[in-house]
């Protein structure tokens, strides 16, 4: 009989804590779509830090194991705080990435998808699928990125809502094809679907807006463009009941997020002297930049897990297992700029870095995708271009980054100063 870990529980000041420190803010940002206001509200408050210190103090004080917590209306939620049990809730089926909550927001406009499917042999067809597209060559992809970043001020300031903007073009070009570029009511309307999943199953579902969005969508799909995903997911063979149509909605969704990233990790480039070495735009070096924004400052502020039978915790099955990113990704890695964490895989092959696309058997599909893509934006723009923040990441002027960086970067309020590259 494998060994039950009874965990410490939360006490009642301890649980209040959590919800005022951490709960909160991370709801009140949003957590499918991001809130502009709030989530500048928490930046300027710290709340990730605030969290991050609260979590610190509960490790120290159990000892490094899950701590249980006990919600009213939902039952016991693990909080793993500990790499080794992170990696364990990550790697054992006996955690579904379809949670409860999770299925709740995103059935709003993704109902079919990959991440909420609880049965494992759907959930395993619908993987496989997911890979074999989201895996195909992204090569034809670079005259697109470089196409749309070539309409970014090559000189005066660079603001979120323009490369926003730019970056949704690629996303739409990349996906459906060049014919939806400038279909912006589509994306609208994924816009709207996507607050309602703010609030999970406590909205009801805008049928209307969502089946305008998947008859939008069809007809992007039905041309198969050649040279985009559609035209790819058109050729990859399926069952019936994967619905090869529904796993896209959750690429845009998911693409929306690697806009981010990619515009944070911009201000960690800008603030290091990449100016002078040439090998900073090396493709793999743009990727590890990417892969750091999204490990510093998360996408996806908490991974969540639902436990389905017995596990090696004393926890019921339906518990809801909370894994709050920003404090794994910076606990053992630590809060400073590290590329090399994703350059030398044979020397840091056994070092933890966090889970910038969760992990496990649940780990985003279309990861090296995402990531090649932001890459080919960060190198396409920097080619011509020189760049200042707004903001300065550290308290040196080096461009060594050592820290610590800060637990919350606004991407709204974030600026560039612009201006051509010397030749």
């Amino acid at each position: 009989m494998p060994t039950i870990t009874r965990l410490p529980r939360a006490t009642a000041a301890q649980t209040l804590a959590l919800a005022a420190t951490l709960a909160l803010p991370t709801v009140a940002q949003g957590v499918i779509v991001r809130r502009p206001f709030m989530t500048r509200l928490a930046a300027r408050a710290g709340a990730e830090a605030r969290a991050i210190r609260l979590l610190d103090r509960l490790r120290a004080a159990h000892g490094g194991d899950p701590l249980l917590v006990r919600v009213p209306s939902r039952g016991w939620v693990v909080l793993p705080l500990d790499s080794r049990d992170v990696r364990r809730v990550l790697e054992d089926p006996a955690f579904t990435p379809a949670n409860k909550e999770k299925r709740g927001a995103l059935a709003h406009f993704e109902p079919d998808a990959v991440l909420i499917t609880g049965d494992p042999g759907l959930r395993g067809k619908r993987r496989v699928f997911n890979e074999r597209v989201l895996g195909s060559d992204v090569a034809p992809y670079r005259r697109v990125v470089a196409e749309e970043v070539a309409t970014l001020p090559r000189r005066g300031t660079l603001t979120w809502r323009a490369f926003h903007t730019v970056h949704r073009r690629i996303v739409r070009r990349i996906v459906l094809g060049d014919g939806a570029r400038d279909d912006v009511t589509l994306t609208g309307q994924l816009d709207r679907l996507r607050r309602d999943a703010n609030w999970s199953y406590l909205r009801g579902r805008r049928t209307d807006v969502r089946n305008a969005f998947q008859r939008r969508l069809e007809g992007h799909l039905r041309r198969a463009e050649p040279g985009s995903l559609a035209a790819v997911l058109a050729a990859t063979p399926s069952e019936a009941d994967v619905h090869a149509e529904g796993q896209v909605p959750h690429w845009l969704f998911a693409f929306d997020a690697a806009g981010i990233a990619a515009y944070r990790a911009l201000a960690l480039l800008a603030a290091r002297p990449y100016s002078l070495d040439p090998a900073a735009l090396d493709p793999a070096y743009l990727r590890a930049a990417v892969l750091e924004s999204v490990r510093l400052w998360p996408t996806t502020l908490v991974v969540l897990r639902d436990t389905t039978g017995p596990t090696c915790w004393d926890v019921p099955a339906g518990s809801m297992v909370l894994i709050y990113s920003p404090y794994v990704n910076r606990a053992e890695p630590g809060d400073s700029f590290r590329p090399e964490l994703w350059l030398d895989g044979a020397r840091h092959r056994g070092e933890w870095a966090g889970v910038p696309f969760s992990g496990g058997f649940a780990g985003c599909p279309g990861r090296g995708l995402v990531v090649s893509t932001a890459a080919m934006l960060l190198e396409s723009f920097l080619r011509e271009r020189r760049v200042r923040a707004s903001v300065r990441l550290s308290g040196t002027q080096s461009g060594s980054l050592p820290g610590p960086l800060p637990a919350s970067l606004d991407h709204f309020g974030l600026r560039f100063a612009v201006k051509a590259a010397d030749r």
